[in-house]
């Protein structure tokens, strides 16, 4: 959506907005391409991120206070007004941005987009919220529990449904409120670059604030030098990746000569950690149907000096080689246990998607099950909270494939508090401050 607009960090976040909601692209992608062509300061970039990520987390929320606030019909309120109001109320209700600056500058916007027969109902519905800001009413969660939820935590009605299905209230509205507060960075160390003793001595001497993650090797970082960060990431000491995604390289367990497959690699996170975790000795063969994501994950390999592993273009259906130890199919999900991070996630999928994602993932299981030798494990995860995606998954595939037979995870390196009654590997943004995934490892008789 091409439109033309000043170049302060408030007019940039506008053009995310509608590139995101208008175009329908992906919040990452968006924010990277624009900051990327504009020389904002590091706070400046900062605000644009925060306001963009907090507008599209919160905008159902925000578009149930817009049409309580808005005395005219809903339907007239052109789509473009909507979204310089959720820029404006999440400066307004969640970050401390002086109310005369929000409100001020988001008419001064409006003008600035020729939007000038706006800028009254603009000024009209923020003053509106500023004189009760806790005068709107959402819907009653007694009486109505799925609007509830989706309207004052701002999910898609379907997935509270879902997720009020099984797990009830209290736990849906926990994983709702988790999924709307902005995560740490999380950073994994190559401890084969710098050992853990001398990295704790770099970030204090960098004056990092940090805490070392329950997952080994991990750390999550709450304020960094955008530059010192990218040092690190130059030099190939860490690479950035969600501290339940390190719980899959454990529970893998992978042992120096042997030989690998990731099925579904790309962008290479969990490949280059196994191969991390066999000190470079053995084959890591880490396949993606998608090219330039192969690219992406060839150069992070080369980044860390990981000589073992080897990037295919390979469609994880038709996996062109034989056995191996260890087979991992981080299986394409619905994504919803990373809704923390990716806040258009939750508005980009359906139940629909759901159901034909999991006919996608029981095809691929045992299609990976074919690759694992005698005496080998297969390992199945997700960044998805859903059962339908996960336990259900397995349970079918052990229930029809009687060679296979589930590891307990308590036999891992790894905290009890991420291991369930079954022996499965699950973490939620809730309970655990990391990502929303799951994991299960079987061997192979």
């Amino acid at each position: 959506m091409a439109m033309k607009t000043g170049q302060t960090p408030r007019a940039i976040a506008h053009v995310a907005i509608s590139r995101i909601e208008g175009d329908k692209g992906y919040t990452d992608l968006v924010l990277s391409h624009l900051l990327d062509r504009h020389s904002f300061a590091e706070r400046e970039r900062a605000f644009v991120t925060q306001v963009v990520r907090g507008a599209i987390r919160w905008k159902k929320r925000f578009d149930w206070m817009i049409d309580h606030l808005f005395t005219g019909q809903r339907d007239q309120l052109p789509q473009n007004i909507r979204w310089l109001l959720w820029q404006a109320l999440y400066q307004l209700e969640f970050m401390q941005v002086p109310s005369y600056a929000a409100v001020n500058e988001c008419v001064q916007l409006a003008r600035t987009l020729h939007l000038h027969r706006w800028t009254g109902v603009i000024n009209g519905i923020l003053r509106a919220y500023l004189r009760k800001p806790d005068g709107i009413t959402f819907p009653d969660a007694e009486t109505s529990p799925i609007e509830h939820l989706a309207v004052a935590e701002s999910h898609p009605e379907w997935l509270v449904e879902l997720m009020l299905h099984h797990f009830g209230f209290d736990m849906t509205r926990e994983y709702c409120r988790a999924n709307n507060q902005a995560p740490d960075l999380t950073l994994r160390l190559n401890q084969r670059k710098i050992s853990a003793d001398d990295f704790a001595d770099l970030l204090a001497s960098n004056n990092v604030d940090y805490e070392a993650s329950p997952v080994p090797g991990f750390y999550r970082i709450r304020a960094i030098d955008y530059d010192f960060r990218t040092q690190l990431m130059a030099e190939g000491m860490v690479t950035v990746q969600d501290d339940s995604a390190g719980l899959v390289g454990l529970l893998a367990d992978p042992q120096p000569a042997q030989i690998v497959v990731d099925l579904c690699a790309a962008p290479g996170g969990k490949s280059t950690h196994l191969a991390e975790l066999m000190r470079d000795q053995g084959v890591v063969i880490s396949g993606d149907v998608n090219k330039k994501r192969i690219v992406l994950l060839d150069r992070t390999a080369r980044r860390l000096d990981l000589s073992s592993v080897h990037a295919i273009v390979a469609d994880a259906g038709h996996f062109p080689m034989q056995r191996a130890d260890v087979v991992l199919l981080d299986a394409p999900c619905s994504g919803l246990g990373a809704i923390r991070k990716k806040p258009d996630v939750r508005w980009k999928k359906s139940a629909r998607e759901v159901r034909e994602l999991a006919d996608l993932q029981r095809r691929l299981i045992n299609r990976a099950s074919e690759l694992v030798k005698p005496g080998g494990v297969l390992v199945y995860s997700t960044c998805t909270v859903l059962p339908e995606e996960n336990e259900m998954i397995i349970d079918e595939f052990v229930g029809n494939n009687r060679r296979f037979q589930i590891v307990n995870a308590h036999t891992s390196n790894i905290a009890d508090e991420f291991i369930t009654d079954q022996g499965f590997i699950r973490t939620w943004p809730h309970k655990n401050r990391m990502d929303g995934s799951f994991a299960a490892k079987m061997i192979k008789f």
